[in-house]
Protein backbone atom coordinates (compact mmCIF):
# COMPACT_ATOMS: atom_id res chain seq x y z
CA UNK A 1 0.00 0.00 0.00
CA UNK A 2 1.21 3.72 -0.87
CA UNK A 3 0.28 5.56 1.69
CA UNK A 4 0.36 9.53 0.22
CA UNK A 5 -0.45 12.95 2.54
CA UNK A 6 -2.10 15.99 0.74
CA UNK A 7 -1.19 18.69 3.10
CA UNK A 8 -1.21 22.49 2.15
CA UNK A 9 1.91 24.00 2.96
CA UNK A 10 2.29 28.40 2.73
CA UNK A 11 5.98 27.66 0.87
CA UNK A 12 4.74 25.10 -1.48
CA UNK A 13 6.87 24.54 -4.53
CA UNK A 14 5.53 25.34 -7.85
CA UNK A 15 4.59 23.33 -10.66
CA UNK A 16 5.54 24.69 -13.95
CA UNK A 17 3.34 23.91 -16.89
CA UNK A 18 6.17 23.79 -19.67
CA UNK A 19 5.22 20.33 -20.95
CA UNK A 20 2.17 21.56 -23.03
CA UNK A 21 3.93 24.89 -24.22
CA UNK A 22 5.28 23.45 -27.52
CA UNK A 23 4.47 20.26 -29.73
CA UNK A 24 5.92 18.49 -32.44
CA UNK A 25 5.08 17.58 -36.15
CA UNK A 26 6.09 16.28 -39.33
CA UNK A 27 7.13 18.62 -42.30
CA UNK A 28 5.04 22.20 -42.00
CA UNK A 29 3.51 21.04 -45.55
CA UNK A 30 1.25 18.62 -43.76
CA UNK A 31 -0.48 21.53 -42.09
CA UNK A 32 -2.28 22.31 -45.44
CA UNK A 33 -4.41 19.33 -45.14
CA UNK A 34 -7.37 19.27 -43.14
CA UNK A 35 -6.62 16.28 -40.69
CA UNK A 36 -3.92 17.49 -39.43
CA UNK A 37 -5.34 21.01 -38.56
CA UNK A 38 -7.74 19.25 -36.69
CA UNK A 39 -5.27 17.25 -34.48
CA UNK A 40 -3.60 20.64 -33.95
CA UNK A 41 -6.93 22.50 -32.93
CA UNK A 42 -7.66 19.45 -30.78
CA UNK A 43 -4.01 19.73 -28.95
CA UNK A 44 -4.93 23.41 -28.44
CA UNK A 45 -8.34 22.79 -27.45
CA UNK A 46 -8.06 19.97 -24.50
CA UNK A 47 -4.29 20.29 -24.15
CA UNK A 48 -3.32 23.95 -23.86
CA UNK A 49 -0.83 23.86 -26.60
CA UNK A 50 0.34 27.20 -27.56
CA UNK A 51 3.48 26.78 -30.02
CA UNK A 52 4.01 24.33 -32.87
CA UNK A 53 7.46 23.09 -34.43
CA UNK A 54 7.98 21.44 -37.57
CA UNK A 55 10.50 20.45 -40.02
CA UNK A 56 10.49 21.62 -43.48
CA UNK A 57 9.98 25.28 -43.49
CA UNK A 58 12.67 25.83 -46.50
CA UNK A 59 13.19 22.59 -48.18
CA UNK A 60 10.90 19.52 -49.37
CA UNK A 61 7.58 20.06 -50.19
CA UNK A 62 5.69 22.48 -50.22
CA UNK A 63 9.48 24.51 -51.77
CA UNK A 64 9.57 28.45 -50.57
CA UNK A 65 11.93 29.07 -53.33
CA UNK A 66 12.32 29.40 -57.26
CA UNK A 67 14.30 29.62 -59.38
CA UNK A 68 14.96 32.42 -62.67
CA UNK A 69 17.48 33.09 -64.94
CA UNK A 70 17.87 35.96 -66.02
CA UNK A 71 18.17 35.11 -70.11
CA UNK A 72 14.24 34.50 -70.25
CA UNK A 73 11.35 36.57 -70.23
CA UNK A 74 9.48 34.76 -67.72
CA UNK A 75 9.91 32.64 -64.95
CA UNK A 76 11.26 28.71 -66.00
CA UNK A 77 10.37 25.75 -63.37
CA UNK A 78 13.27 24.41 -61.77
CA UNK A 79 12.60 21.03 -61.55
CA UNK A 80 15.60 18.95 -62.04
CA UNK A 81 18.58 19.38 -59.85
CA UNK A 82 21.84 20.93 -61.98
CA UNK A 83 24.51 21.72 -59.36
CA UNK A 84 26.52 23.82 -62.51
CA UNK A 85 22.85 25.27 -63.16
CA UNK A 86 22.72 26.71 -59.85
CA UNK A 87 26.07 28.12 -60.34
CA UNK A 88 25.33 30.46 -63.28
CA UNK A 89 23.48 34.00 -62.67
CA UNK A 90 20.02 34.65 -61.93
CA UNK A 91 17.54 35.63 -59.15
CA UNK A 92 16.46 33.67 -56.46
CA UNK A 93 12.38 34.54 -56.28
CA UNK A 94 11.13 34.32 -52.66
CA UNK A 95 7.65 33.07 -52.49
CA UNK A 96 6.09 32.45 -48.81
CA UNK A 97 2.83 32.02 -50.46
CA UNK A 98 2.24 28.65 -48.72
CA UNK A 99 3.43 29.36 -45.41
CA UNK A 100 1.42 32.12 -44.92
CA UNK A 101 -1.54 29.77 -45.30
CA UNK A 102 0.13 27.62 -42.88
CA UNK A 103 0.65 30.19 -40.58
CA UNK A 104 -2.44 31.75 -41.21
CA UNK A 105 -4.44 29.12 -39.95
CA UNK A 106 -2.30 27.92 -37.09
CA UNK A 107 -2.61 31.66 -35.54
CA UNK A 108 -6.41 31.39 -36.49
CA UNK A 109 -6.49 27.96 -34.37
CA UNK A 110 -4.46 30.23 -31.41
CA UNK A 111 -0.98 28.15 -31.73
CA UNK A 112 2.15 30.25 -32.88
CA UNK A 113 5.24 28.92 -34.85
CA UNK A 114 8.50 27.87 -33.10
CA UNK A 115 10.01 28.46 -36.66
CA UNK A 116 12.45 25.69 -37.20
CA UNK A 117 14.84 27.84 -39.59
CA UNK A 118 15.56 24.72 -42.07
CA UNK A 119 16.45 22.65 -44.46
CA UNK A 120 18.20 24.03 -47.05
CA UNK A 121 15.99 25.18 -50.48
CA UNK A 122 17.01 22.71 -53.50
CA UNK A 123 17.95 25.94 -55.72
CA UNK A 124 20.67 26.86 -52.44
CA UNK A 125 21.66 23.79 -51.25
CA UNK A 126 25.54 22.88 -52.58
CA UNK A 127 24.85 18.96 -52.82
CA UNK A 128 22.28 16.57 -53.34
CA UNK A 129 22.69 15.09 -49.27
CA UNK A 130 19.08 14.88 -48.76
CA UNK A 131 16.86 13.49 -45.93
CA UNK A 132 13.46 11.64 -45.71
CA UNK A 133 10.71 10.71 -48.45
CA UNK A 134 10.14 14.99 -49.01
CA UNK A 135 13.56 15.15 -50.18
CA UNK A 136 14.59 17.53 -47.41
CA UNK A 137 18.04 18.88 -48.30
CA UNK A 138 20.49 18.69 -45.66
CA UNK A 139 24.03 20.57 -47.03
CA UNK A 140 25.14 23.99 -45.86
CA UNK A 141 24.46 26.66 -48.77
CA UNK A 142 26.42 27.32 -52.05
CA UNK A 143 25.91 30.65 -50.86
CA UNK A 144 26.19 31.91 -47.15
CA UNK A 145 25.12 35.38 -48.80
CA UNK A 146 22.40 34.12 -50.65
CA UNK A 147 21.13 32.03 -47.39
CA UNK A 148 21.23 35.20 -45.54
CA UNK A 149 19.16 37.60 -47.83
CA UNK A 150 16.54 34.62 -47.92
CA UNK A 151 16.40 34.80 -44.46
CA UNK A 152 16.27 38.40 -43.82
CA UNK A 153 13.75 38.30 -46.61
CA UNK A 154 11.29 36.02 -44.87
CA UNK A 155 11.47 37.49 -41.31
CA UNK A 156 11.01 41.28 -42.90
CA UNK A 157 8.04 39.48 -44.36
CA UNK A 158 6.46 38.27 -41.45
CA UNK A 159 6.97 41.49 -39.90
CA UNK A 160 4.96 43.13 -42.70
CA UNK A 161 2.73 40.70 -42.61
CA UNK A 162 1.60 39.82 -38.77
CA UNK A 163 3.54 42.42 -37.20
CA UNK A 164 6.63 42.71 -34.92
CA UNK A 165 3.99 42.26 -32.10
CA UNK A 166 2.65 39.13 -33.13
CA UNK A 167 6.50 37.90 -34.29
CA UNK A 168 8.51 39.00 -31.41
CA UNK A 169 6.21 36.21 -29.60
CA UNK A 170 7.85 34.35 -31.44
CA UNK A 171 10.81 31.61 -31.41
CA UNK A 172 13.31 31.11 -34.02
CA UNK A 173 15.71 27.77 -34.09
CA UNK A 174 18.42 27.58 -36.59
CA UNK A 175 18.27 23.82 -37.74
CA UNK A 176 17.73 20.12 -37.18
CA UNK A 177 20.08 18.16 -35.25
CA UNK A 178 23.49 19.48 -36.95
CA UNK A 179 25.29 16.96 -34.93
CA UNK A 180 23.67 13.81 -37.26
CA UNK A 181 25.17 13.83 -40.51
CA UNK A 182 21.80 12.66 -42.28
CA UNK A 183 20.43 16.12 -40.99
CA UNK A 184 23.83 18.05 -41.78
CA UNK A 185 26.55 17.09 -44.10
CA UNK A 186 28.40 20.00 -42.80
CA UNK A 187 30.23 19.29 -39.17
CA UNK A 188 29.59 21.54 -36.64
CA UNK A 189 32.52 24.22 -36.60
CA UNK A 190 29.86 24.69 -40.30
CA UNK A 191 27.04 25.23 -38.38
CA UNK A 192 28.43 27.75 -36.32
CA UNK A 193 28.61 29.77 -38.94
CA UNK A 194 25.27 28.89 -40.45
CA UNK A 195 24.01 30.19 -37.04
CA UNK A 196 26.05 33.29 -37.45
CA UNK A 197 24.64 34.24 -40.68
CA UNK A 198 21.34 33.11 -39.57
CA UNK A 199 21.23 34.97 -35.95
CA UNK A 200 22.63 38.14 -37.58
CA UNK A 201 19.81 37.77 -40.48
CA UNK A 202 16.77 37.58 -38.14
CA UNK A 203 18.22 40.41 -35.88
CA UNK A 204 18.95 42.65 -38.96
CA UNK A 205 14.55 42.69 -38.86
CA UNK A 206 14.52 43.47 -35.14
CA UNK A 207 17.00 42.95 -32.49
CA UNK A 208 14.45 41.66 -29.74
CA UNK A 209 13.08 38.81 -32.03
CA UNK A 210 14.09 35.31 -30.26
CA UNK A 211 16.97 33.25 -31.69
CA UNK A 212 18.31 30.07 -30.55
CA UNK A 213 20.09 26.79 -30.97
CA UNK A 214 21.84 24.78 -31.58
CA UNK A 215 18.90 21.74 -32.09
CA UNK A 216 21.57 18.62 -31.36
CA UNK A 217 20.40 15.01 -30.99
CA UNK A 218 21.56 15.60 -27.22
CA UNK A 219 21.60 11.49 -25.59
CA UNK A 220 24.72 11.86 -24.87
CA UNK A 221 26.83 15.17 -26.06
CA UNK A 222 24.66 18.23 -26.78
CA UNK A 223 26.98 20.40 -28.01
CA UNK A 224 26.24 22.92 -25.36
CA UNK A 225 29.16 23.93 -24.18
CA UNK A 226 31.10 24.60 -27.63
CA UNK A 227 28.02 25.92 -29.23
CA UNK A 228 27.97 28.33 -26.45
CA UNK A 229 31.75 28.94 -26.57
CA UNK A 230 31.36 29.80 -30.34
CA UNK A 231 29.11 32.34 -29.44
CA UNK A 232 30.51 34.17 -26.61
CA UNK A 233 33.98 34.25 -28.88
CA UNK A 234 32.30 35.84 -31.93
CA UNK A 235 29.96 37.95 -29.97
CA UNK A 236 26.96 36.03 -31.65
CA UNK A 237 23.58 36.77 -30.30
CA UNK A 238 22.02 33.64 -28.57
CA UNK A 239 18.45 33.65 -26.61
CA UNK A 240 18.18 30.27 -25.81
CA UNK A 241 19.17 26.92 -25.56
CA UNK A 242 17.94 24.02 -27.89
CA UNK A 243 18.32 20.13 -27.67
CA UNK A 244 16.68 17.08 -28.31
CA UNK A 245 16.80 13.70 -26.61
CA UNK A 246 14.96 10.41 -26.48
CA UNK A 247 15.16 7.56 -23.83
CA UNK A 248 15.80 4.22 -25.96
CA UNK A 249 18.93 2.13 -24.94
CA UNK A 250 19.32 0.28 -28.00
CA UNK A 251 17.25 -0.93 -31.06
CA UNK A 252 16.44 -3.80 -32.90
CA UNK A 253 14.57 -4.16 -36.87
CA UNK A 254 12.41 -7.20 -36.99
CA UNK A 255 10.51 -7.29 -40.34
CA UNK A 256 8.23 -3.42 -40.52
CA UNK A 257 8.79 -3.12 -37.03
CA UNK A 258 11.69 -1.71 -34.40
CA UNK A 259 11.97 -2.97 -30.79
CA UNK A 260 13.78 -0.88 -28.08
CA UNK A 261 15.35 -1.77 -24.56
CA UNK A 262 14.46 1.49 -22.49
CA UNK A 263 16.32 3.26 -20.18
CA UNK A 264 15.16 4.10 -16.60
CA UNK A 265 12.11 6.47 -16.70
CA UNK A 266 14.15 8.94 -14.62
CA UNK A 267 16.77 9.37 -18.23
CA UNK A 268 14.76 12.19 -19.73
CA UNK A 269 14.61 14.46 -16.69
CA UNK A 270 18.15 13.81 -15.05
CA UNK A 271 19.40 13.99 -18.96
CA UNK A 272 17.53 18.06 -19.07
CA UNK A 273 19.04 18.98 -15.76
CA UNK A 274 22.29 17.66 -17.15
CA UNK A 275 21.60 20.22 -20.15
CA UNK A 276 20.35 22.77 -17.41
CA UNK A 277 24.27 22.69 -15.71
CA UNK A 278 26.07 22.77 -18.39
CA UNK A 279 24.01 26.31 -19.63
CA UNK A 280 25.30 27.96 -16.46
CA UNK A 281 28.73 26.42 -16.09
CA UNK A 282 29.20 27.96 -19.74
CA UNK A 283 30.41 30.88 -20.81
CA UNK A 284 26.79 32.44 -21.29
CA UNK A 285 24.84 30.97 -18.01
CA UNK A 286 21.27 31.51 -17.38
CA UNK A 287 20.00 31.04 -20.78
CA UNK A 288 16.39 29.39 -21.31
CA UNK A 289 16.22 25.92 -22.39
CA UNK A 290 14.17 24.21 -24.67
CA UNK A 291 13.70 20.82 -25.52
CA UNK A 292 12.25 20.89 -29.08
CA UNK A 293 12.08 17.19 -29.53
CA UNK A 294 11.73 13.90 -27.54
CA UNK A 295 9.76 10.86 -26.72
CA UNK A 296 10.32 7.09 -25.72
CA UNK A 297 11.57 6.20 -28.71
CA UNK A 298 13.23 7.60 -31.94
CA UNK A 299 11.36 5.18 -34.30
CA UNK A 300 7.81 5.92 -36.05
CA UNK A 301 7.54 1.79 -36.26
CA UNK A 302 7.52 1.65 -32.39
CA UNK A 303 4.67 -0.29 -31.27
CA UNK A 304 4.84 1.28 -27.08
CA UNK A 305 4.10 4.95 -29.02
CA UNK A 306 0.42 3.64 -29.13
CA UNK A 307 0.31 1.62 -25.93
CA UNK A 308 -0.86 2.70 -22.39
CA UNK A 309 2.68 1.78 -21.29
CA UNK A 310 4.19 5.15 -23.02
CA UNK A 311 1.67 7.35 -21.50
CA UNK A 312 3.09 5.72 -18.00
CA UNK A 313 6.69 5.80 -19.05
CA UNK A 314 6.99 9.48 -19.35
CA UNK A 315 4.29 10.75 -16.68
CA UNK A 316 7.43 11.18 -14.59
CA UNK A 317 9.21 13.35 -17.27
CA UNK A 318 6.08 15.68 -17.37
CA UNK A 319 5.99 15.58 -13.62
CA UNK A 320 9.64 16.59 -13.18
CA UNK A 321 10.88 18.36 -16.43
CA UNK A 322 9.61 21.77 -16.15
CA UNK A 323 12.47 22.25 -13.04
CA UNK A 324 15.04 22.66 -15.79
CA UNK A 325 13.24 23.45 -19.26
CA UNK A 326 11.39 26.25 -20.28
CA UNK A 327 9.51 24.37 -22.52
CA UNK A 328 8.88 20.61 -23.60
CA UNK A 329 7.73 19.64 -27.42
CA UNK A 330 6.75 15.86 -27.63
CA UNK A 331 7.50 14.28 -31.23
CA UNK A 332 4.54 14.42 -32.40
CA UNK A 333 1.45 15.60 -32.37
CA UNK A 334 -0.04 13.19 -35.02
CA UNK A 335 0.15 10.08 -37.01
CA UNK A 336 -0.08 12.37 -40.61
CA UNK A 337 3.66 11.93 -41.12
CA UNK A 338 5.59 11.27 -44.10
CA UNK A 339 9.18 11.44 -43.29
CA UNK A 340 8.98 7.36 -44.27
CA UNK A 341 6.18 7.03 -46.31
CA UNK A 342 2.62 6.75 -45.80
CA UNK A 343 1.61 5.50 -42.15
CA UNK A 344 1.52 1.64 -42.98
CA UNK A 345 -1.69 0.63 -40.64
CA UNK A 346 -4.51 2.02 -38.62
CA UNK A 347 -1.32 1.85 -35.61
CA UNK A 348 1.72 1.38 -36.77
CA UNK A 349 4.14 2.51 -33.70
CA UNK A 350 4.02 6.76 -35.38
CA UNK A 351 4.98 9.28 -33.07
CA UNK A 352 2.06 11.02 -32.85
CA UNK A 353 -0.40 11.22 -30.09
CA UNK A 354 -3.33 10.95 -32.07
CA UNK A 355 -3.79 8.72 -35.14
CA UNK A 356 -4.87 9.53 -38.58
CA UNK A 357 -8.78 8.92 -37.84
CA UNK A 358 -8.55 11.67 -35.00
CA UNK A 359 -8.75 9.11 -32.50
CA UNK A 360 -6.29 10.02 -29.47
CA UNK A 361 -3.94 7.93 -28.07
CA UNK A 362 -3.05 6.85 -24.59
CA UNK A 363 -0.14 9.61 -24.12
CA UNK A 364 -2.61 12.16 -25.73
CA UNK A 365 -4.68 11.30 -22.31
CA UNK A 366 -1.42 11.71 -20.38
CA UNK A 367 -1.51 15.38 -21.75
CA UNK A 368 -5.10 15.77 -20.78
CA UNK A 369 -4.43 15.17 -17.47
CA UNK A 370 -1.46 17.05 -16.67
CA UNK A 371 -2.97 20.30 -18.28
CA UNK A 372 -5.49 19.91 -15.76
CA UNK A 373 -3.41 20.25 -12.62
CA UNK A 374 -2.79 23.35 -10.30
CA UNK A 375 0.25 25.11 -10.30
CA UNK A 376 1.59 24.39 -6.17
CA UNK A 377 2.60 20.84 -5.72
CA UNK A 378 0.89 19.11 -3.04
CA UNK A 379 3.24 15.99 -3.11
CA UNK A 380 5.31 15.10 -5.63
CA UNK A 381 7.36 11.67 -5.96
CA UNK A 382 8.69 8.78 -8.70
CA UNK A 383 4.93 7.66 -9.25
CA UNK A 384 3.01 10.48 -8.64
CA UNK A 385 2.15 14.51 -8.77
CA UNK A 386 -0.72 16.20 -6.61
CA UNK A 387 -1.41 19.99 -6.88
CA UNK A 388 -3.83 21.79 -5.77
CA UNK A 389 -5.03 24.62 -8.03
CA UNK A 390 -6.64 28.53 -8.40
CA UNK A 391 -10.33 27.59 -8.09
CA UNK A 392 -10.06 25.02 -5.01
CA UNK A 393 -9.39 21.76 -6.52
CA UNK A 394 -6.98 19.30 -5.46
CA UNK A 395 -5.55 17.67 -8.81
CA UNK A 396 -3.26 15.05 -9.08
CA UNK A 397 -1.74 12.27 -11.78
CA UNK A 398 -0.71 9.02 -10.67
CA UNK A 399 1.47 6.38 -12.91
CA UNK A 400 2.17 2.95 -12.34
CA UNK A 401 4.67 1.83 -15.63
CA UNK A 402 5.28 -2.19 -15.78
CA UNK A 403 8.41 -2.94 -13.72
CA UNK A 404 9.20 -6.17 -14.28
CA UNK A 405 11.46 -6.25 -11.08
CA UNK A 406 8.33 -6.43 -8.67
CA UNK A 407 6.40 -9.31 -7.79
CA UNK A 408 3.00 -7.79 -8.68
CA UNK A 409 2.57 -4.63 -11.06
CA UNK A 410 -1.13 -4.07 -8.82
CA UNK A 411 -0.48 -1.23 -7.25
CA UNK A 412 -3.22 0.00 -4.21
CA UNK A 413 -2.81 4.01 -2.86
CA UNK A 414 -4.11 5.29 0.14
CA UNK A 415 -4.48 9.42 -0.35
CA UNK A 416 -5.48 11.30 3.38
CA UNK A 417 -6.42 14.63 3.41
CA UNK A 418 -5.52 15.38 6.93
CA UNK A 419 -7.15 18.50 7.90
CA UNK A 420 -9.73 19.70 4.71
CA UNK A 421 -12.92 20.16 6.15
CA UNK A 422 -14.22 21.19 2.87
CA UNK A 423 -17.29 18.36 1.01
CA UNK A 424 -15.79 17.27 -1.99
CA UNK A 425 -16.82 14.85 -4.91
CA UNK A 426 -13.78 12.78 -6.23
CA UNK A 427 -13.59 12.51 -10.11
CA UNK A 428 -10.75 9.99 -11.67
CA UNK A 429 -10.63 9.13 -15.25
CA UNK A 430 -8.50 6.22 -15.82
CA UNK A 431 -6.29 4.84 -18.71
CA UNK A 432 -4.85 1.18 -19.01
CA UNK A 433 -4.29 -1.68 -20.78
CA UNK A 434 -8.56 -2.25 -20.56
CA UNK A 435 -9.37 1.57 -20.68
CA UNK A 436 -8.49 4.18 -23.52
CA UNK A 437 -6.17 1.29 -24.96
CA UNK A 438 -7.81 1.80 -28.65
CA UNK A 439 -4.56 -0.25 -30.03
CA UNK A 440 -5.94 -3.31 -27.65
CA UNK A 441 -9.42 -2.88 -29.19
CA UNK A 442 -7.65 -2.92 -33.30
CA UNK A 443 -5.94 -5.79 -32.28
CA UNK A 444 -8.82 -7.90 -31.18
CA UNK A 445 -10.87 -6.75 -34.08
CA UNK A 446 -8.28 -8.38 -36.39
CA UNK A 447 -5.13 -5.50 -36.60
CA UNK A 448 -7.03 -4.65 -40.39
CA UNK A 449 -4.13 -2.33 -41.74
CA UNK A 450 -6.93 0.11 -43.01
CA UNK A 451 -10.33 -0.83 -40.86
CA UNK A 452 -13.77 -0.44 -42.89
CA UNK A 453 -15.34 2.99 -40.82
CA UNK A 454 -17.66 1.11 -38.71
CA UNK A 455 -14.89 -0.73 -37.27
CA UNK A 456 -12.90 2.92 -36.84
CA UNK A 457 -15.74 4.10 -34.83
CA UNK A 458 -15.81 1.16 -32.74
CA UNK A 459 -12.05 1.78 -31.73
CA UNK A 460 -12.47 5.31 -31.67
CA UNK A 461 -15.41 4.34 -28.72
CA UNK A 462 -12.78 2.29 -26.61
CA UNK A 463 -10.49 5.31 -26.49
CA UNK A 464 -12.00 7.34 -23.86
CA UNK A 465 -10.64 6.95 -20.58
CA UNK A 466 -12.57 5.29 -17.42
CA UNK A 467 -14.51 7.85 -15.89
CA UNK A 468 -15.97 7.19 -12.36
CA UNK A 469 -17.23 9.77 -9.30
CA UNK A 470 -17.45 9.40 -6.20
CA UNK A 471 -17.59 10.60 -2.28
CA UNK A 472 -14.29 11.55 -0.45
CA UNK A 473 -14.54 8.70 2.18
CA UNK A 474 -13.94 9.44 6.03
CA UNK A 475 -11.06 6.83 7.51
CA UNK A 476 -10.30 7.28 10.87
CA UNK A 477 -11.87 10.70 11.06
CA UNK A 478 -9.46 11.76 8.25
CA UNK A 479 -10.94 12.09 4.31
CA UNK A 480 -9.06 9.35 2.34
CA UNK A 481 -9.58 7.99 -1.38
CA UNK A 482 -8.24 4.45 -1.88
CA UNK A 483 -7.10 3.39 -5.58
CA UNK A 484 -5.90 0.28 -6.95
CA UNK A 485 -3.59 0.81 -10.25
CA UNK A 486 -3.16 -1.89 -12.76
CA UNK A 487 0.28 -2.16 -14.48
CA UNK A 488 0.39 0.84 -17.27
CA UNK A 489 -2.21 2.48 -15.69
CA UNK A 490 -2.70 6.39 -15.33
CA UNK A 491 -5.11 7.51 -13.27
CA UNK A 492 -6.47 12.14 -13.06
CA UNK A 493 -7.52 12.77 -9.19
CA UNK A 494 -9.81 15.76 -9.23
CA UNK A 495 -11.29 16.71 -6.11
CA UNK A 496 -14.26 19.30 -6.68
CA UNK A 497 -15.06 21.09 -3.89
CA UNK A 498 -19.17 20.45 -3.60
CA UNK A 499 -21.65 23.29 -2.60
CA UNK A 500 -24.51 21.03 -1.49
CA UNK A 501 -28.13 22.44 -2.22
CA UNK A 502 -29.80 19.34 -0.92
CA UNK A 503 -31.62 20.96 1.99
CA UNK A 504 -33.61 23.44 -0.63
CA UNK A 505 -35.65 20.45 -1.40
CA UNK A 506 -38.98 20.00 0.16
CA UNK A 507 -39.44 16.46 1.07
CA UNK A 508 -36.65 14.95 -0.64
CA UNK A 509 -36.17 11.44 1.05
CA UNK A 510 -32.73 9.88 -0.81
CA UNK A 511 -32.93 6.98 1.28
CA UNK A 512 -36.19 5.91 -0.66
CA UNK A 513 -33.88 5.79 -3.41
CA UNK A 514 -31.03 3.85 -1.90
CA UNK A 515 -33.31 1.21 -0.81
CA UNK A 516 -35.23 0.20 -3.97
CA UNK A 517 -35.77 -3.07 -4.74
CA UNK A 518 -37.93 -5.65 -6.85
CA UNK A 519 -40.85 -6.72 -4.80
CA UNK A 520 -41.37 -10.50 -4.26
CA UNK A 521 -43.12 -12.33 -6.87
CA UNK A 522 -46.61 -13.04 -5.95
CA UNK A 523 -47.17 -16.50 -5.00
Amino acid sequence: MNHLQLIHRPDAEPFKHHFNQVIGSCHLGTMLYERTLKHMEMAHRELGIKYLRCHGLLSGSPDVCSWATKSKAGLEPELGFDTEQLKQEGDILHNFAFIDLIIDRLLDIGIRPFVEIGFMPRILASSRHSLTRYDAYTSPPRDYDLWADLIEHLVSHWKKRYGLAEISQWYYEVWNEPNLHGFWSGGMDEYFKLYDRTVRSVKSVHADLRVGGPATAGRSNAHIDAFLRFCKEHKTPVDFVTSHSYADRSSKYTGEFCYHEMKEPTFLPNRFKQMREEIDASPIPGLPLHITEYNSTVSSREIIHDLPFNAAYLAQTLSEAGRYVESLSYWAVSDVFTEEGVPPAEFHGGFGMINIHDIPKPTYHLFHFFSQLGDRVLSREARHLFTHRADGHIVGVIWNPNDSSRASQTQQYRIALPGHRMPCAVRTMLVDETHANPYRTWELLGRDRNPPRHQIELIRESSKPACHYSKLDQRDGVPTIELTLEKNAVVLVDLIPVDDHTAEYHGLEPAAYDGLSVPETSR
